[in-house]
Formats: structure tokens, C-alpha cells, sequence
């Protein structure tokens, strides 16, 4: 019977000692014979299963591996004495307190049990099925599609989330980016369609918005955010793109949905493989290459033949060399340290990753090789993943998070700690929206709590929250994650930063209030002004001609033919002026001369009646194009109410008007020498002034003012050029 008694360095003659190899190998060995009783155990089986060999040797193995305390462990072994079937299982050692990976062989003896630790494959395994659960109601909840595709091919991976933000049930018909790009708006399509195939020959990552037509002909618009990333598994280029649906965002400007991102899950196998080498010396005694003195079946397996014994290692794996395993291996044998190393492996028709330990047996390398690929995977997959998320809630300006009901666990994104301006040492409590809320939203904050730790359904609520003196709004939305069971786990959720959208609604309401009550102010005070021009002028003139006509009428029979012909010629002067006042009250509601001759005729006859008292200098540059009749008027008022300002109240000797109309912009400027004027006295009381900087603001346009008491003013109109 073999046990694990002390070591005793072997000769060159018992290499191939089965003891003394199997206690070098990183994996836990023990030999049952025909009837389940141990033989042997390895160190490392001592090791992990805590225990001495005198506890073990000679005793059955059901005494270790009970059908109830580890049924999973029972059954492979049982199937292996039973059946001589090799079979390999996975679980959960309670002894150990690790995950396993047992491998049961048959031999012509009895059973040989090889057992592998896999905890960090399983951890990474369920960590990544917990994240593929929390981007996946992410992405639900912030209505964000996920595509990605390989540039050499016109297929494409669509989320389901994409495919109902185009209108189609999930997954219903494959797409390729020419379908995709066939839902773009007519007028959007070529420049998005450039702009990916730009952006796609020079792998650079780009951002991109257009509008939809989806299936049930709705239009939407949409963010695209695309970046192109080296495959590890194919080299070659592929491109992972986020659209999110911001058709709500773009019309109220009020809110942003979450990204929606898709994660795949991976590969989590371990698989093992041992060599025994024989360095091969070249004349001056240098290793050259190594010859495959022995070979476990598991690398025979991995490494698809059975006919490697004998051969040199080179030969049949000449990967090793650009690869730097082969100085590794050379390394140890020099050195006679052992050493572990993990790679990357795509040679000899491999496409793995490989943990690989290294050890000198006198003049001998035992090399142990575990295909470590769904860890690895797994990682890539994670970062991936983290890297999807991240550009979600950058984009959206939102952070996502999760509540434990059973522990209490509260666990933030880095989006949420971004919202709340924290760095990772603090440790977020659900009692933190009640610590930031303003004292009007406590209430808010208070219920928010209760509904999160009850667990009992899911909620959306808004409430304003103070970050470093700053007030900010947030949105959450929230669901429950339940088991299979229904039993309620963990409360997911969304928040949503809508501080801006708020402040630009509430600034919008305010800017249109402050027009509505200029507009009133600027048609009461022009009503009064036409009712003191129709009473003081067009009135005393229509009175005069009344008396003048009843005078006539009383002396009809006392006047000289001469005296009666005078009396009607001053009716007829009176008749007259009273023509010119009506024409001239018309000429301000609506100058007859913009209508017939144009804005150039209509600009000069403003400066010529008022040239009399004042000289007025005028530059006009671009006034041939043709706008839009309320542009012109829009002008001619302007010019208008400013030349009037200057004859009223500035007092100036000379006035010089600019009119500059280029292709975006009509600027209008009126220059003079006058005695200046408090710029925000006359903002705050002024009519004039402010009617023309709300009539500029109604057309998107600007006014500006720079005045000196005592040197002059200069104004300035700026107003978007809509050619007609």
C-alpha cells in the first residue's frame, strides 16, 4: 500500500516513480482499489482535504464522500467502481469550504480521483450571471438598445431592447447595418450612414443623433454611441454600439432614459494536463529542445492526439518559442525554481488561456497545464460589460443601484456616486436621500426609504436633494427582483438626474411670461399714443372743417361771392392737412412704401424724415436678398424705434446707421454722439428699448448696448438671416 511518507530525493532511475511524480503535480490525486478503499493520497490531497494519511489510507471512500453530505461527489465515484466510466462532476466541498472539480478514472486496479479547485471560475461565474441580471434590468429600465457586429461582416447582434425601440417583437427578424440604417429618417440617413463608415475605417469611437421611423411608422429620435475594440477570439475589429430612445428628451427636454446593454454569458470549464520532458542538449551542453517522456491523459485530450510520446516538444508545439514559455521552461531548469505563469496561447491550433507551472525533477521539467479560458473570458466579459454600463449612465446622467432585503447591503454604480459627488469610501445607506433632501422634500425623502426597505413593490418617485449647496432633482424609479418562489430579494433602481430639464422648463415659462406682459405694455402704450394722435391731430383738424363748414352754411346769404369763395378755400386747406394726418397715422401702422418699393426705399424715407433734425449717415450691406414680410417689418420697426430714440433723448449732432445682412446673421446697428444713458435704468423702465429686445428675442435674435454718459451709444441688433 502507497502512502505519503516523507520525501526522499530520488535517483535518475525513479523518475517515473508514480509517488514521487503525482506528489509534484498542482492537483489533488488519491487511488481507490477495487472494493472503494484508499490507497494513496498525494500532498496536495492532504492539503486540501485537511487531513493526514493515516486518517484516510485504508478506510472506504464513502466514509469521506457520503451520498448525503456530498451526493454530487458520491455518484461520479460510484459510477466509476460500478460502471468503469470515467466521469467528471463539479461541487461544493463542505470540508474544504471551496468548489471542486472532481475527475473519477477508472483503472485496472481500481478508481483514481483527481480533484481540481474551481473556486475562482465559480465565483466569476455567478458574479457575471448576477451583473448579466442587474444590466439587464438597467437596460429595461433606462429603454437602451445594444448592437455589436464584426466590421468584416453585415451581420449584427441586436438587444431586445433595440429591437422594440424600432417597433419589432424581440429577436422577430435578423438585421444587418444596412437594415438598420434603412429606419433612419430619409433626411438623416446619409450623414449618419457617413459618419459610421468615417468613424469604422479609422476605428474611432463617435457619438451620433438622428431621427427613426419605426415599423409602426412612429418617428423617434435616437443617441447612437459606437466604439470599435479588438476581438481577443477572432482578431478582428468589432463594433459594440448603445442607441437610447431620446424622443421624450428631444421634445420636453425634460428627461433621459438609462442605457439598455446586453452581457452574454461564458464558458467555465477546467481542464488538466501533465508532461514529463527530457531536455535535449546540443554540443555545448545548451537545451535545444525538450522530447515528451510521459503525458497525462487530460493534456492528450486537451492537445487532441495520443501520439505525442516520444516526440519533441518543439517540433510538435512550436508556439512555445514566440509565445516566451520555452525561456520560462529554460529559466527553471537553470535555476531550479518553479514557476508559475498565465497566457495566452493561439498557436498549434490553440485558442486558449493557460495556467502553466513549471517544475525541475533532477533533469527533468514536469510541466502541469490548466485551461484557465473561462475565467479569463469571464473578466473580458466583465469589463465589457462595466465599460457598457458606464457609457450608459454617463450618457443618461443617472446612477443605478441595488438593496439587499435580507442584509440590508446598499450598492451603488459609480453613476450614483457621481450624482451625489462622492468618492468610493463612502458607504452608501438608504438613509442618505434623507441626509441630502431639502426641508421641503423630506416627506419625499422618508417615504422613498420605506418603500425601498419594504420591499413590497415597485415605486417612482421625484425629490430634490442639496449636493454641496447646489439643489439638485432626481427621478427614481424602482422594481423587485424576486426568487423563483416569488419571495421578494433585492430592490432595484434607477436614479435620474433632472435638474436641468426642470430649470430650463421653469426659465422657458418665465422668459415667455416676461414677453407676454412687454407685448401687452407695447400694444397699450402704441393704442394710446394712435388715440392722442387721432385726438390731437386727424380730431382738431375734422372739428376745424366742421366749424368752418357751419360758419359757411350761417353767412351763406350775408357773403360776398369773393368772401364765400375765400371761406371754402379754407375749408378746403383744412380738408387737406386733415389727408396728410390720416396718411401719415397710416404710414406708421403700416408704411405703404415697404409694401411698394421695398426695405431699402422703406429704411430711407425713415432717415430722410427725420434728416431735418438731424444729419443721419447710412452703410447698408446685403439688403438685396428678399425675406420674409414679418422680417422686414421686423426691421423697419426696429430702425424705426431707435432713430426715434436717438431724436427724442439723446441730444446728438450725428447718427450713423449700419444694416450688415451676411448668410446667418442681419445686424443692425445705430451709432451716435448723444449725451449716453444708464444702460440697466432704461432696460428696467424703458418701453422702447424693450420692446425691441423682446421682438429680437420672439425671433431668436439678441440686443446689445454700450453706452458712456457723455460720449454716445452705440446699439446693436442681431437677428437670424431667413431668406425668403
Amino acid at each position: 500500500m502507497i502512502s505519503t511518507s516523507p520525501k526522499i530525493t530520488p535517483s535518475l532511475s525513479g523518475i517515473f516513480s508514480a509517488e514521487y511524480i503525482l506528489n509534484l503535480i498542482d492537483v489533488a490525486c488519491f487511488q481507490l482499489d477495487a472494493d472503494s478503499f484508499f490507497l494513496y493520497g498525494n500532498k496536495k490531497a492532504t492539503t486540501l482535504f485537511k487531513m493526514e494519511d493515516t486518517e484516510f489510507v485504508g478506510a472506504e471512500a464513502w466514509t469521506f464522500f457520503d451520498k448525503q453530505a456530498c451526493p454530487e461527489a458520491f455518484h461520479a465515484i460510484q459510477k466509476a467502481v460500478l460502471e468503469k466510466e470515467a466521469t467528471i462532476t463539479e461541487y461544493f466541498c463542505s470540508q474544504a469550504l471551496i468548489w471542486i472539480s472532481l475527475h473519477a478514472i477508472p483503472s485496472e486496479t481500481g478508481v483514481v480521483l483527481m480533484f481540481t479547485e474551481i473556486n475562482e471560475v465559480t465565483i466569476a461565474r455567478l458574479r457575471l450571471l448576477e451583473e448579466q441580471r442587474r444590466l439587464k434590468l438597467a437596460q429595461e429600465l433606462g429603454n437602451i438598445g445594444y448592437f455589436e457586429g464584426l466590421t468584416e461582416t453585415d451581420s449584427l447582434y441586436l438587444s431586445d431592447e433595440l429591437y422594440r425601440i424600432y417597433g419589432h417583437q424581440p429577436q422577430e427578424q435578423p438585421f444587418n447595418f444596412e437594415r438598420l440604417s434603412a429606419y433612419f429618417h430619409p433626411e438623416d440617413r446619409s450623414l449618419a450612414v457617413q459618419a459610421f463608415e468615417e468613424n469604422r475605417a479609422e476605428k474611432c469611437a463617435f457619438e451620433h443623433s438622428c431621427r427613426i421611423i419605426t415599423a409602426q411608422r412612429e418617428t423617434k429620435v435616437i443617441h447612437m454611441k459606437i466604439e470599435f475594440l479588438l476581438d481577443i477570439t477572432t482578431g478582428l475589429a468589432r463594433f459594440y454600439g448603445v442607441i437610447q430612445d431620446v424622443t421624450e428628451h428631444h421634445l420636453t427636454t425634460m428627461e433621459l432614459k438609462e442605457s439598455k446593454n446586453l452581457i452574454q454569458s461564458v464558458f467555465n470549464a477546467s481542464l488538466l494536463g501533465v508532461s514529463l520532458l527530457k531536455p535535449i542538449r546540443d554540443a555545448e551542453g545548451n537545451i535545444i529542445d525538450f522530447q515528451i517522456e510521459m503525458m497525462s491523459r487530460e493534456q492528450e485530450r486537451e492537445a487532441g492526439r495520443g501520439d505525442l510520446i516520444g516526440r519533441f516538444y518543439l517540433t510538435e508545439f512550436p508556439g512555445v518559442k514566440p509565445s516566451g514559455l520555452f525561456d520560462v521552461m529554460l529559466a527553471v531548469m537553470e535555476t531550479s525554481v518553479p514557476q508559475q505563469t498565465e497566457c495566452y496561447y493561439d498557436y498549434d491550433g490553440f485558442n486558449a488561456w493557460f495556467s502553466s507551472m513549471f517544475v525541475k525533477m533532477e533533469d527533468r521539467l514536469v510541466v502541469t497545464n490548466v485551461n484557465i479560458s473561462a475565467r479569463k473570458f469571464a473578466e473580458q466579459e466583465q469589463l465589457k460589460n462595466l465599460m457598457i454600463l458606464e457609457q450608459s449612465e454617463e450618457l443618461a446622467k443617472i446612477g443605478s443601484w441595488e438593496y439587499d432585503l435580507s442584509s440590508g447591503d446598499f450598492n451603488w454604480s459609480e453613476g450614483m456616486y457621481q450624482l451625489f459627488n462622492l468618492d468610493h469610501t463612502s458607504v452608501p445607506i438608504p438613509e442618505i436621500y434623507l441626509q441630502y433632501a431639502t426641508a421641503g422634500h423630506t416627506d419625499a425623502a422618508e417615504k422613498i426609504i420605506e418603500l425601498m426597505k419594504s420591499g413590497v413593490e415597485g415605486f417612482e418617485e421625484s425629490i430634490e436633494i442639496l449636493v454641496n449647496g447646489i439643489p439638485k432633482v432626481l427621478k427614481i424609479k424602482a422594481s423587485i427582483h424576486q426568487d423563483e418562489n416569488g419571495k421578494p430579494l433585492k430592490v432595484l433602481g434607477v436614479d435620474i438626474d433632472m435638474t436641468m430639464q426642470i430649470e430650463l422648463f421653469r426659465k422657458n415659462e418665465l422668459l415667455q411670461q416676461e414677453i407676454f406682459r412687454t407685448i401687452l405694455g407695447t400694444q397699450q402704450g402704441e393704442r394710446k399714443r394712435i388715440a392722442e394722435d387721432l385726438h390731437n391731430g386727424l380730431g382738431q383738424l375734422l372739428y376745424g372743417v366742421k366749424l368752418s363748414l357751419s360758419k359757411n352754411m350761417l353767412n351763406l346769404v350775408n357773403l360776398t361771392p369773393d368772401e364765400h369763395l375765400k371761406e371754402m378755400q379754407q375749408t378746403d386747406r383744412l380738408l387737406s392737412d386733415a389727408i396728410k394726418e390720416s396718411r401719415r397715422l397710416s404710414h406708421e401702422l403700416m408704411p405703404s412704401i415697404l409694401e411698394d418699393f421695398g426695405l431699402k426705399a422703406a429704411l430711407d424715407d425713415i432717415c430722410n424724415q427725420f434728416q431735418l433734425a438731424i444729419p443721419i449717415r447710412t452703410t447698408y450691406t446685403g439688403l438685396e436678398n428678399k425675406w420674409d414680410k414679418y422680417i422686414e417689418v421686423a426691421i423697419y420697426r426696429v430702425v424705426q424705434e431707435l432713430m426715434m430714440n436717438v431724436i427724442k433723448h439723446a441730444e446728438a449732432t450725428r447718427v450713423h446707421l449700419t444694416i450688415n445682412a451676411n448668410e446667418e446673421v442681419i445686424h443692425i446697428q445705430v451709432d451716435d454722439n448723444g449725451k449716453g444713458f444708464d444702460k440697466e435704468l432704461v432696460l428696467n423702465r424703458g418701453i422702447g428699448l424693450k420692446a425691441i429686445r423682446n421682438k429680437a428675442n420672439l425671433l431668436n435674435g439678441c440686443l446689445a448696448i454700450n453706452s458712456v454718459i457723455g460720449k454716445g451709444t452705440v446699439i446693436s441688433v442681431l437677428l437670424p438671416n431667413v431668406i425668403d
